[in-house]
């Protein structure tokens, strides 16, 4: 939380809660937006969220058992149908009408689950950010999780200026001139979307290794947007200039659903999709490899510069931006618009 304690994220959104293979029969848990969030399926396969919290004292409820598709507290027993009321307690009186754990809204689209963390009657579908396109046939998908120790804005920061690829993942998916190609920002109804075109060079390794352009000319072109603080969409293409055969064009796509579980740790999903190689094991495991090194590499830059900010005590040290943050500062200027604009429709504010 910062200093005058206003949180850095809205709740009247949906956010991704986890990748859909992730949602089981079993108990998985997540911290999100500083509430803790207990999730499973129905035995119909509909996934549920509710809060892992036993009303009664607080015991965890991924601690507990299903009985069917409610949960049994393994405190003291107290039982909770998927939406949350409490059914039974041991005693065997009928339960206190206040006996309720919070559920929340939840959809599956795409590769993932989203949770709505805002008032329930405004929960509409329709808002989640449409990845279709990117996960649909004719496409492999690879795809991970990462917790990060760091504030969920400096992930965004650090996918919008690509600049640090050329530096922080040298030799991988960073060129020497992929750091001064001027990126055109744009930004529409609430989306920021940026361009990068680096004209007549060569690719970046992985690339070159994975689509067959080693010592090749070609376009690259990076097309990226941000429909909602939930998720950073990105569309990769590098053109061939010098082509052995029919193929000129090799697409990748990339979304980063970025969840905050609080203002000092984040959730990471992400989901890789190409369009060539389709359904070759060996490409996609030299893609994941590369890939998984890049993240890692992200991982720890941004757990060191958090890292940096708590433990230097001085209140008057600061940052220094150029062009290449326009972007991220754009999207901090739009956040910020969202929470003060709940927190003025809301007399408790956004907190929990």
């Amino acid at each position: 939380m910062s200093d005058d304690q206003t949180p850095s994220y809205p709740r009247e959104m949906w956010w991704v809660v986890a990748l859909k293979d992730e949602v089981s029969r079993t108990f998985t848990t997540r911290w999100i937006l500083d509430r803790p969030i207990l999730l499973y399926r129905r035995s119909d396969g509909s996934p549920v969220a509710m809060d892992n919290r036993c009303v009664h004292r607080s015991f965890p409820l991924s601690e507990s058992w299903l009985e069917g598709d409610n949960v049994v507290c393994g405190y003291h027993g107290f039982t909770y149908e998927p939406g949350g009321r409490c059914i039974r307690v041991p005693s065997g009186e009928t339960p206190p009408p206040d006996a309720r754990v919070q559920s929340y809204p939840v959809v599956e689209s795409g590769p993932f689950v989203w949770i709505w963390t805002g008032d329930p009657d405004a929960a509409d579908p329709a808002l989640i950010p449409d990845t279709s396109t990117m996960t649909g046939d004719g496409w492999s998908m690879i795809s991970g999780y990462y917790e990060i120790d760091a504030n969920y804005l400096d992930l965004h920061e650090n996918l919008l200026d690509l600049t640090h690829f050329s530096y922080l993942h040298a030799g991988n998916l960073g060129t020497d001139a992929w750091a001064s190609v001027p990126v055109r920002i744009e930004l529409m109804d609430n989306m920021i979307q940026t361009q990068r075109l680096l004209e007549n060079h060569e690719p970046p390794a992985l690339y070159a290794r994975t689509m067959g352009l080693t010592n090749h000319r070609v376009d690259r072109h990076s097309i990226a947007s941000v429909p909602t603080p939930a998720i950073h969409m990105a569309l990769g293409r590098l053109v061939d200039l010098e082509p052995e055969g029919d193929r000129t064009d090799y697409n990748l796509y990339v979304i980063h659903a970025i969840t905050p579980a609080n203002e000092e740790q984040l959730h990471q999903f992400w989901v890789i999709s190409r369009d060539y190689a389709v359904g070759d094991p060996t490409v996609g495991d030299e893609l994941s490899k590369g890939t998984l090194q890049a993240f890692q590499e992200d991982v720890d830059a941004l757990s060191a510069i958090s890292d940096m900010r708590r433990r230097d005590g001085r209140t008057d040290y600061r940052q220094v931006s150029t062009t290449s943050d326009k972007a991220g500062h754009q999207l901090r200027r739009l956040v910020g618009r969202l929470v003060r604009n709940e927190q003025r429709h809301s007399p408790v504010g956004s907190r929990p």
